[in-house]
């Protein structure tokens, strides 16, 4: 082979292993300030979808960004319809989706985003929520969004989760209405949601000072995409878990500051 021949491989060669885009799915529904519009990518997609574009370009990466039905979210990392999405819970029964994991094999709090799971109850029941928020919740009805990843762990808890509604605008209303007992979403920041419900819920809802629970929300990455750019996927994971902590207060500070057009809150 020529010497130019073999540098032209050479250059083609080191560009095709350069070359890292990410295909990152994220819900379809409108839930400011994390995720703005419904199926298409507005200008400014939400606080969570710029910290993710923060992450790829951190590691080398472009974002393509696909939205879709929280549900098939994950089915669509294992299936490699995507190669990325951020969610709270790990997959169980989905061979093809990788997260990152600690030196005993489990997931990995600290290269993940921390995440709050906290309840909203009717004004009329905070008090006998607050006393005994584990009894309270037993036997009786949940409303969470429709596809969130949190709902198995809900009804292992031995709660009855409807998660009939879209967004958690309609499970307010199902509370209002006395459909459900409770509302659960997981959120970033525990009082992200306080401002949205005194606006428009006065003091008829209330979110308990005591979350249901903490835990992590982890980049989960497709296998073969992990084979190909494994060291990008791990600059991704260590940044989440550790710039990227930092950095998703300062974006929902900004997104707060815009003007809102109407949402649901939050699903992951």
């Amino acid at each position: 082979m020529r010497p130019s021949a073999l540098a032209f491989l050479l250059l083609t060669l080191a560009a095709g292993a350069q070359a890292c885009v990410l295909h990152i799915g994220y819900t379809s529904q409108n839930a400011p300030p994390y995720f703005l519009g419904a199926d298409s990518v507005p200008a400014a997609p939400g606080a969570t979808v710029e910290l993710l574009n923060e992450m790829a370009a951190q590691a080398g990466c472009k974002t393509e960004l696909v939205r879709l039905p929280t549900a098939r979210l994950l089915l669509a990392v294992n299936a490699g319809q995507i190669d990325a999405t951020a969610l709270a819970t790990p997959p169980t029964g989905l061979p093809s989706v990788v997260y990152p994991l600690d030196g005993q094999g489990r997931p990995d709090p600290a290269r993940g985003l921390q995440h709050t799971t906290v309840i909203i109850v009717r004004a009329a029941d905070r008090a006998a929520a607050t006393a005994d928020l584990n009894g309270f919740l037993r036997g009786r009805r949940v409303g969470v969004s429709h596809g969130v990843s949190f709902a198995g762990e809900l009804r292992a808890a031995g709660m009855r989760v409807d998660d009939g509604a879209a967004d958690a605008r309609r499970n307010f209303d199902k509370l209002k209405r006395n459909r459900v007992d409770a509302v659960a979403m997981s959120l970033n920041v525990a009082g992200d949601m306080d401002e949205l419900l005194a606006r428009e819920h006065g003091k008829e809802l209330v979110r308990l000072e005591r979350p249901l629970s903490s835990h992590s929300l982890w980049l989960m990455v497709n296998k073969d995409y992990y084979g190909a750019h494994g060291a990008a996927v791990d600059e991704m994971w260590n940044w989440l878990g550790s710039k990227g902590r930092k950095r998703l207060p300062q974006l929902l500070k900004k997104y707060e500051a815009l003007p809102q057009r109407g949402g649901s809150a939050p699903s992951h």
